[in-house]
C-alpha cells in the first residue's frame, strides 16, 4: 500500500477505533432520518435498530426495479471511487465481498469493480466467527459453504485478516446502517469488527501507528440508512467514509 495514502489518514482512522478497556453496558440511541428512538442496553439497542432497517430493506425490494437501480448506482459509484484510489506505478488492492440480494450493489458490485483493481480480496466466514480472505477468480471461483447462510465466498482456505487487510489500498464494508460519524450497524456477528480489530493489532506490534498502514474503510449503505448515531462500544470499527446511491460522503 502506498505510504502516501496510508499517512493522510493515519489520524482519523485510530480516532474512530478505540480499543479500551472499559465496557458500554447502556447506550441513547437516534436515527433521527428513520425515527428510530432506543434507550437502555447496547444489545437490545442494536437489535431494535438492526430489525427497523432490515424490515425497510425488505420493503424497498418490492419495488423490483427501483431497487435495481439504487443498486446499479452504488456499484457504479463505488467504481469510480476506487478508479480514483489508482496511483500510477503501483498496483491497486482492495477487499470486497458478495453483496446477499438485500445489500447494496446486489447483482452489479463484483462485476463492475473488478476490471478496475488488480487484486480483489473477498471474504471466507469461518468456523470461529472471523474471516479468512481469498482473491476473487470469476464467478466460478464461488461457492455457497452454508445453504442455511446464502454467502457466496471464494473456494480454499484463504488468508487470515491480520495477513490481508493491511496490505490493502481499501476495504469495502458491508453494513445496515451508519452513522455520520462513521460508526456502523452490522447483522450481529462482528465479522469485520474482528476483521479490523486484528489487522490494526498486527500492525501496531509491527508499527508505531496501527492504523499508518490500514486501509481506508468505505462502508456501503442507502442514502435512507445514514443515521446520526448508531449504539456502540470500544469494540466496534468505524468506517472512513460512506457509499450511496447518491455518491460517496466524507464524514461529518
Amino acid at each position: 500500500m502506498s505510504s502516501s495514502r496510508s499517512s493522510s489518514r493515519s489520524s482519523m482512522s485510530s480516532a474512530r477505533c478505540s480499543r479500551s478497556s472499559g465496557t458500554d453496558k447502556t447506550t441513547n440511541s437516534t436515527c433521527t432520518d428513520d425515527k428510530v428512538n432506543f434507550s437502555g442496553n447496547l444489545s437490545e439497542a442494536k437489535a431494535a435498530l438492526r430489525s427497523h432497517h432490515v424490515k425497510a430493506r425488505r420493503r424497498a425490494c418490492r419495488d423490483a426495479e427501483s431497487w435495481r437501480a439504487k443498486n446499479s448506482q452504488v456499484a457504479e459509484y463505488t467504481a469510480q471511487y476506487v478508479r480514483s484510489l489508482r496511483r500510477e506505478g503501483q498496483p491497486l488492492r482492495i477487499a470486497a465481498y458478495v453483496p446477499l440480494a438485500d445489500e447494496p450493489g446486489a447483482g452489479f458490485l463484483l462485476e463492475t469493480l473488478e476490471t478496475d483493481v488488480d487484486e480483489l480480496w473477498l471474504p471466507i466466514c469461518m468456523p470461529d466467527a472471523r474471516l479468512h480472505w481469498s482473491r476473487y477468480a470469476g464467478p466460478d471461483s464461488l461457492h455457497i459453504p452454508n445453504p442455511r447462510l446464502p454467502v457466496s465466498e471464494p473456494v480454499g482456505p484463504g488468508i487470515a485478516s491480520a495477513d490481508c487487510l493491511p496490505r490493502l489500498d481499501l476495504v469495502i464494508v458491508p453494513a445496515l446502517a451508519i452513522a455520520r460519524d462513521g460508526y456502523r450497524l452490522g447483522k450481529g456477528a462482528g465479522f469485520y469488527d474482528r476483521a479490523i480489530a486484528e489487522a490494526r493489532s498486527y500492525v501496531s506490534s509491527q508499527t508505531e501507528s496501527a492504523a499508518s498502514s490500514m486501509p481506508e474503510l468505505l462502508g456501503l449503505v442507502f442514502a435512507s440508512e445514514i443515521c446520526d448515531s448508531v449504539p456502540h462500544n470500544h469494540r466496534d470499527c468505524a468506517v472512513d467514509k460512506i457509499m450511496t446511491e447518491m455518491g460517496v460522503r466524507n464524514l461529518s
